[in-house]
């Protein structure tokens, strides 16, 4: 018996330091450098980033998650999955995707966006505004105040003929905070501008005057959120590029 104890724990324990010294698969280093340079990048695009990333910890979570993928793939590949229909037409959704990705970031290595832009796009996001208003149940109503304002109507006397509620609030707020159709009016605004055409809001149509702009005094300054602004406005020019792109191909892009 104590024969056959001592054999068991012999095979028992050389399976466990089998298990224990098992090799790890061996990653190209050029699969281990991308990885890294894609963590790093998406890191210098974190808004709330503040310390510099550990370069050499994050290369031993990548290597350790490409190897954990690399374990996971050759099991799927042994259990014949490979070959399931199920398995591969999930796998042409996922390459589709996969290069959808490649094909943006191309554009946005590609896009030039100068200083000006990044400089506009900063106080675009960073402007508080106060709006003065006069609603009017019909747009033919809206136009025909229009046509006092063009006859030297002030906005003021025109907000006196047509009071509202409404035209009590007189806080400044971020142009991100209105409904994403009125803010895609208002944004081109200056100063002292008013509504070239009436504004439907939900059953009331609109006439708006952009009275006064500050910045914000909580904003960041540009230099330090230049880069993440940089990103931004070659996003905005990518987003561009692409509706025009899917426009040529007959797909209508869905609002963001």
């Amino acid at each position: 018996m104590k024969y056959q104890t001592a054999i068991a724990a012999g095979i028992t324990a050389a399976a466990l330091a089998g298990f224990a010294f098992a090799k790890a698969p061996e990653i190209e280093s050029a699969r281990i450098d991308s990885m890294v340079a894609e963590v790093l990048r998406q890191a210098d695009l974190n808004p709330n980033q503040t310390q510099k990333p550990d370069g050499k910890a994050i290369r031993r979570d990548v290597i350790t998650r490409l190897q954990t993928l690399e374990v996971l793939k050759n099991e799927a590949l042994k259990a014949n999955l490979d070959k399931d229909p199920a398995v591969q037409t999930q796998l042409k959704t996922v390459i589709a995707q996969f290069y959808a990705n490649q094909y943006v970031q191309y554009l946005e290595r590609n896009t030039e966006v100068d200083d000006a832009q990044v400089r506009r796009l900063y106080d675009l996001q960073t402007r508080m505004i106060k709006l003065q208003q006069v609603s009017f149940a019909s747009e033919a109503d809206a136009h025909a105040a229009q046509e006092l304002l063009l006859k030297g109507l002030s906005f003021d006397e025109l907000m006196k003929r047509y009071p509202n509620p409404e035209q009590k609030f007189d806080n400044f707020i971020m142009p991100q905070q209105l409904p994403p159709t009125l803010a895609e009016v208002i944004n081109p605004m200056n100063r002292g501008d008013v509504t070239v055409e009436p504004v439907k809001v939900q059953n009331r149509y609109y006439l708006f005057k952009l009275s006064a702009v500050e910045r914000n005094p909580e904003a960041q300054p540009f230099e330090l959120v230049r880069n993440q602004v940089l990103q931004q406005a070659k996003q905005q020019k990518v987003r561009q590029q692409i509706e025009q792109l899917l426009k040529a191909n007959g797909i209508t892009p869905q609002a963001q």
